[in-house]
């Protein structure tokens, strides 16, 4: 098999797993990003899982041709059904769908984790849901990226159960409390888009009819807390 390209976003995610770990990548497509792992010498095993059939032929596929049938375990199973406790799996990855469809891989597989895990999580979307359920189970975020791939913008975080030494703020929780310290520009990239995006649904809301005061209270409390990240920024 040919030297795999990852993609802008898997290269990132590549980043976040430390060398020696056993990894389980989860939704993993094509297993690209434990196959470059393996080959470059970051890691020695991994369970390579995905719900769907055809993602986990292809997957098969990849991993003989690349001869790391021994190291790379592919396995069909929905979620975390697929690690074993024989796996002594330490770091999870979990990336390329929606937050909510994470936390409830997460809710349904938490019998499958120790607390001794290492969690990296890479939503498309919805980061707010998979941040909030992070803090209410007791971990905390250990580090964070953002990156454009492709047009994308995608955030993606490391934790592990370990609060952090100050309590998580919403606007942490929304926007990601290291992506808020660094505030690079695909970070500040990202909250403009976000203020367009929330100013034209608060301005949607106004032209409906019955719309509940509540969910017009909500957007603009959003976009109260984005615009303070970009007054902070201008402030810098």
């Amino acid at each position: 098999m040919d030297h795999i390209h990852l993609s802008k976003r898997l290269q990132t995610i590549s980043t976040f797993i430390e060398p020696g770990e056993r990894v389980a990548d989860v939704g993993t497509d094509h297993a690209f990003l434990p196959i470059e792992l393996v080959h470059r010498g970051v890691i020695q095993f991994a369970v390579a899982s995905d719900i769907g059939a055809g993602p986990v032929a292809i997957a098969k596929q990849n991993v003989a041709a690349a001869g790391l049938t021994k190291q790379i375990d592919v396995r069909q199973a929905d979620g975390l059904a697929g690690i074993k406790l024989v796996d002594a799996i330490s770091t999870i990855v979990i990336a390329g769908m929606g937050g909510q469809l994470i936390t409830n891989i997460l809710d349904a597989g938490s019998t499958r984790m120790d607390g001794t895990e290492t969690l990296v999580l890479a939503p498309n979307r919805h980061q707010y849901d998979v941040r909030l359920w992070l803090d209410k189970h007791g971990y905390g975020i250990i580090s964070e990226q953002i990156v454009e791939d492709e047009g994308h913008i995608y955030e993606i975080m490391a934790a592990g159960k370990t609060k952090p030494d100050v309590p998580y703020s919403e606007a942490d929780l929304r926007f990601g409390p290291i992506l808020r310290r660094q505030k690079n520009p695909v970070f500040m990239k990202k909250m403009h888009r976000e203020a367009e995006k929330t100013e034209a649904v608060l301005e949607g809301l106004a032209d409906a009819r019955m719309v509940p005061l509540a969910k017009i209270r909500e957007q603009e409390h959003i976009l109260a807390l984005i615009k303070e990240e970009l007054n902070a920024h201008d402030k810098r």
